[in-house]
């Protein structure tokens, strides 16, 4: 079920949900405008990185819902809080003593990722512009592109590999792409992967960017692990065949450090 208009005050957070436009959902905006007949004022984007740079977009209430604001030290998922631990394990619990309570808790928290933490590990291929460190950087004459080839007709497999410094919560995606018609290798569909014992597995479900040039940022479920995969599964040109065809046989992006940004 959805939220009620007066859920969502001006400078709210929100991620986009079940959206027949299936390529806004999972993005991030920040309501600025009640509007009528149960619609709401949404500016995409400009949560987790620079401002916002496009207009509002109209969309009804029940496609919104709310973001916390997230501290920077958590509970692992599917634990209890620190208090509650503590509580649970000290004088009016099981009688520990409060230092031993206090250590227990600890093990049940976990950070928040900064963008310090990360680094760009590997990837598929790339076609050897720049360096794959590239891709963490702010600068639009960089970038990481697939080796020529990867992705025929503008559909393959090709990903870049991150590595935290300890095991880290993730829970906002953001990269930035050359919009058409400059970039038709850019990438239009993508999910991001986790280890999970010798395997990778897909840890969200498929997200689509949309055909424009500021950081496009999406709401993850909660993950929590040390390395992560973007997997890039469609580029711009293919998505926009009918416009575009035959053409774009790699995929890139220019940059992904809202990867690993919280909310402001």
């Amino acid at each position: 079920m959805g939220p009620d208009a007066d859920d969502l005050p001006v400078g709210a957070v929100v991620r986009l949900v079940n959206l027949q436009r299936a390529e806004f959902n999972h993005h991030l905006g920040r309501v600025v405008a009640p509007l009528e007949s149960g619609r709401v004022g949404v500016v995409l984007h400009g949560v987790i990185s620079q401002k916002a740079a496009y207009e509002p977009l109209s969309f009804k209430v029940e496609n919104l819902r709310r973001v916390p604001s997230l501290p920077s030290l958590l509970p692992v998922l599917d634990s209890i809080g620190p208090r509650a631990v503590r509580r649970l394990l000290g004088d009016v619990g099981w009688g520990l003593p409060e230092n031993v309570a206090v250590q227990v808790a600890s093990f049940l928290q976990i950070r928040r990722l900064q963008l310090e933490e990360v680094q760009v590990t590997g990837c598929s291929s790339h076609r050897g512009d720049f360096p794959i460190s590239a891709a963490l950087n702010d600068r639009e004459d960089e970038w990481w592109i697939s080796d020529s080839g990867t992705c025929p007709g503008g559909q393959g497999a090709e990903f870049l590999e991150f590595r935290f410094a300890a095991r880290r919560r993730v829970s906002f995606a953001g990269l930035k792409i050359p919009p058409l018609p400059m970039g038709p290798l850019s990438v239009r569909e993508f999910h991001l992967m986790v280890p999970s014992g010798e395997d990778w597995v897909c840890a969200t479900p498929p997200m689509q960017t949309l055909n424009r040039g500021d950081m496009q940022e999406f709401a993850l479920p909660p993950l929590e692990c040390q390395s992560l995969r973007l997997m890039c599964t469609k580029n711009a040109a293919a998505a926009e065949a009918a416009a575009l065809p035959g053409f774009a046989n790699c995929i890139g992006l220019f940059q992904v450090p809202g990867l690993v940004k919280g909310l402001r």
